[in-house]
């Protein structure tokens, strides 16, 4: 494996925040980019007076050709950008431990690198282990960036001191329900995008639920969750409603009489793939837990 420096131009510094919530980035020409295979390591930085380094990541895709039926990009100059290929990949850390100058990188690395193109590569183990000393341990959580927005919080969560943004920490709390980005993409995707349950197809309130407690990184995989609308999801993590072996929807007693009494019954749309599905083990490990079943 190998490891690159890609720049991303002073005109835009927003679109690391686009390519870190959609997990890709586009490029015009795949001249520079072209070698990048699964598992080499990117350093996104930012060109120009404020340069620097935004993000350490790691590839999950090589180079490959944009189609029309790829997930649209949220380039500012999309329209115009002439961006013809793509590559996928997870953040690993946004931690900036230090961030040096270009000259001040070169003579770190012990090597020139060229100015104007657009992915230096390094290829140097001690060159790598040199640029990831630039950044911080890998977050447990990864949090995406949301518009901030005014929303009523919930009477059960913690008071604030006066002076708190209050918006701030709501966008946090959502970005803590949304789950790892790996993990939630994998759901959006074997699920299509539609919660399990309604078929809701309105992303911003579609969730990664794990069925099983979550105990960590391990815990992240496809087969233990859901894509679930968000009060769907807080009312599966209170056990309020569970999924039978055949995939229908059970639901508490203390429901009754509310508009979530109509689940019950209804059968749990799962993913075209098998080895998708949500595993049976831990639904039943779930459907357990839930006293009044």
């Amino acid at each position: 494996m190998t490891s690159w420096i890609v720049k991303i131009n002073e005109k835009t510094p927003q679109h690391w925040d686009y390519a870190r919530d959609d997990g890709f980035w586009d490029v015009r020409s795949p001249s520079y980019f072209k070698k990048i295979v699964p598992g080499d390591e990117i350093y996104f930085w930012i060109t120009g007076q404020g340069n620097g380094f935004v993000a350490y990541a790691r590839a999950t895709s090589g180079l490959y050709e944009i189609t029309p039926g790829a997930p649209p990009a949220q380039w500012s100059d999309v329209r115009t950008g002439g961006y013809t290929h793509r590559f996928e990949f997870d953040t690993i850390s946004e931690d900036v431990v230090l961030s040096p100058t270009w000259a001040q990188l070169q003579n770190l690395l012990g090597r020139n690198l060229a100015a104007q193109a657009g992915a230096n590569q390094v290829s140097d183990p001690s060159a790598e282990t040199r640029l990831r000393s630039l950044f911080g341990p890998e977050a447990d959580l990864a949090f995406a960036h949301f518009p901030v927005v005014d929303v009523e919080l919930p009477a059960s969560l913690p008071t604030y001191e006066k002076g708190d943004d209050v918006r701030k920490r709501a966008q946090r709390a959502i970005a803590v329900r949304y789950g790892q980005p790996k993990f939630r993409r994998a759901l959006l995707a074997a699920y299509e995008r539609r919660c399990a349950v309604t078929g809701c197809d309105v992303e911003a309130v579609l969730e990664a639920a794990h069925i099983d407690r979550y105990f960590g990184e391990h815990s992240n995989h496809v087969t233990n969750g859901l894509l679930l609308r968000a009060d769907l999801h807080t009312l599966f993590d209170l056990q309020l409603w569970t999924v039978r072996s055949d995939f229908t929807i059970e639901v508490a007693p203390q429901l009754a009489g509310s508009e979530y009494a109509a689940l019950a019954g209804k059968r749990l749309r799962v993913p075209k793939s098998s080895a998708h599905r949500p595993d049976a083990a831990a639904l039943g490990r779930h459907r357990e837990a839930c006293s009044w079943v």
